[in-house]
């Protein structure tokens, strides 16, 4: 009897070992911690995903944003919004990731051009004042192909006539380049603010 109280209290702690810490997203606090898992408990980040376009002028761009759950980047676990654009200039398309969206090899969030899951409030950088005080903002990071430029995308859920819109704010970041070689171009996709419409 004493062997298999023994054997089932070992089965319990190993398989409470093996569960991963639930953390909500909006705890995080920048530090990681292996086999945890970072939740979008109440799924805030459920409103970002969808199609959205925006088209103005001679500029059109489709942005296709989506929600991994439980993506595991070989440390810890996170709910995250991954995603694409295709941007076109008179007609002509100037960047197309749309593609890298249905990607299941990738092992990184990272690896896709766009992705991120930091939901901050009207006071963070940039701030909003004109958000309601207890209205949260989706900061992603935004990369193209080439991943030599890299930059930080904020989007605001607003209604445009009635319709599910987003304000998007696209913030030009770093830029990698080996010393003594050319710098690359920046993005592609203009640096700026954009309204999308909902699809």
């Amino acid at each position: 009897m004493k062997k298999y109280i023994v054997l089932l209290l070992t089965i319990l702690f190993l398989s409470c070992k093996s569960q991963s810490q639930i953390v909500n997203i909006l705890d995080y606090d920048g530090r990681p911690i292996t086999d945890t898992y970072y939740k979008d408990i109440n799924n805030l980040l459920d409103p970002y995903t969808g199609t959205w376009i925006y088209s103005s002028g001679s500029r059109y761009i489709k942005m296709v944003l989506t929600k991994k759950i439980k993506f595991y980047d070989g440390k810890r676990y996170e709910d995250v919004i991954v995603g694409g654009v295709e941007y076109k200039e008179n007609g002509v398309t100037k960047v197309n990731t749309l593609s890298y969206i249905n990607n299941t090899s990738f092992v990184n969030p990272a690896l896709y051009p766009i992705w991120g899951n930091h939901l901050f409030d009207k006071n963070f950088y940039p701030k909003c004042p004109e958000c309601a005080a207890n209205e949260l903002r989706l900061q992603l990071t935004y990369s193209e192909p080439d991943k030599a430029n890299s930059g930080r995308i904020v989007l605001r859920k607003i209604t445009v006539n009635g319709q599910e819109a987003l304000k998007m704010e696209l913030i030009a970041g770093s830029i990698m380049y080996e010393y003594g070689t050319t710098p690359p171009e920046g993005f592609k996709l203009p640096v700026g603010n954009y309204i999308f419409i909902k699809q």
